[in-house]
């Protein structure tokens, strides 16, 4: 199969660079190696609702206006994320829960039903024909004047060629799966190892329950603790409305985490909340769980090893490669703002579309 552009990724950067594509009536083809799409924006939807419990991506930041004009553009309103009553604490080797006014958290926006509205709202714009799930890309060479992209689907090898290659996929993803050393320089390869995936061994736990309870005593839903195993909770309701829900990010290191099932995980963030909230936090509906650093299309060892950092790669150092072999990068990892955010993706999608529409 041909194409003047393959993407490989089908998160937000290469669903949204496909529809910037097919808006300028320029073809293309997305591969993406798991069965759904969205990459890192995934959610659970509630069974009463159509929210999704967001369990990647949370938040949109009030300086981010790349997303938000997104946001605007596709019909999907945001609201802001609730902050309102007083915070809690628990501080290391202290049984007391501290109240206080307020932790002074900044302003954030939630996108109403979840960020997952995203995701199926662009992919609902796009020619479907287009878009291949299930496709794991096993090699990559270049040929002549063109790229030779192998996908295995369904157990059956299968060539795709382009002129461009679009990749949508944080830069350890491409060291670990698209075969650099067969297309990319010493140097490019040695770049994209050391780009740390953002949020890739992180885990969110959820709590979901009939009533916003900790709204009802004047609390804020946001906790903060050193004592574990979330070391931050947050109202994870949907806008004034059900399904009520309590967020936590899991504080455990991951490879702590995995001497653990999930439901001892589950069980001890439930105890948790119960310290914080009370025994009505026993009386969770549903509980989720999303431990992203065993999600082998996200994380590598090498970021489960290392501390959080933000990523940052100088595209600059590399630009004259890229442009001889018509390689555009367009995750969020690649970009020269808010890297690793959603805005950066948004961001590094502009730049791409902007360099594939003069080409």
């Amino acid at each position: 199969m041909h194409s003047s552009n393959i993407i490989i990724g089908g998160g937000l950067s290469g669903l949204l660079t496909a529809w910037r594509l097919q808006q300028q009536n320029l073809p293309y083809v997305l591969l993406e190696a798991k069965a759904e799409l969205g990459g890192r924006i995934f959610g659970v939807q509630d069974q009463q609702s159509k929210h999704y419990h967001d369990l990647g991506p949370t938040w949109v930041f009030p300086h981010q206006h790349n997303i938000q004009n997104l946001l605007t553009e596709l019909g999907l309103t945001y609201f802001e994320q609730c902050t309102q009553g007083e915070a809690l604490f628990q501080k290391q080797n202290n049984a007391e829960i501290i109240q206080t006014a307020g932790a002074g958290a900044m302003t954030t926006y939630r996108v109403q039903g979840g960020m997952t509205a995203l995701i199926e709202t662009i992919y609902r714009k796009l020619n479907t024909e287009n878009i291949k799930a299930s496709h794991a890309v096993t090699n990559i060479r270049q040929k002549d004047d063109h790229w030779v992209i192998t996908a295995q689907h369904n157990n059956t090898q299968i060539n795709f060629e382009a002129e461009n290659l679009v990749l949508a996929l944080p830069p350890r993803m491409i060291t670990q799966y698209l075969t650099p050393q067969h297309w990319a320089s010493p140097s490019l390869q040695s770049a994209f190892k050391q780009v740390p995936t953002w949020m890739a061994a992180q885990a969110k736990f959820i709590a979901t329950y009939a009533s916003p309870f900790w709204q009802e005593r004047g609390l804020s839903g946001q906790a903060f603790s050193q004592q574990g195993p979330m070391q931050e909770v947050h109202d994870a309701s949907a806008d004034n409305s059900p399904p009520y829900a309590l967020f936590g990010f899991i504080g455990i290191p991951a490879q702590n985490r995995a001497q653990y099932s999930e439901s001892q995980i589950k069980q001890a963030c439930i105890n948790q909340l119960q310290k914080l909230y009370g025994e009505q936090a026993k009386n969770a509906q549903t509980t989720l769980l999303k431990d992203w650093a065993f999600d082998e299309y996200v994380t590598t060892k090498q970021d489960c090893r290392e501390a959080p950092s933000h990523p940052n790669f100088n595209i600059i150092e590399h630009i004259n490669e890229l442009e001889e072999k018509n390689i555009y990068l367009a995750a969020s990892e690649f970009s020269a703002d808010d890297a690793g955010y959603l805005e950066g993706a948004v961001c590094a999608v502009k730049q791409v579309i902007a360099k594939l529409i003069t080409n």
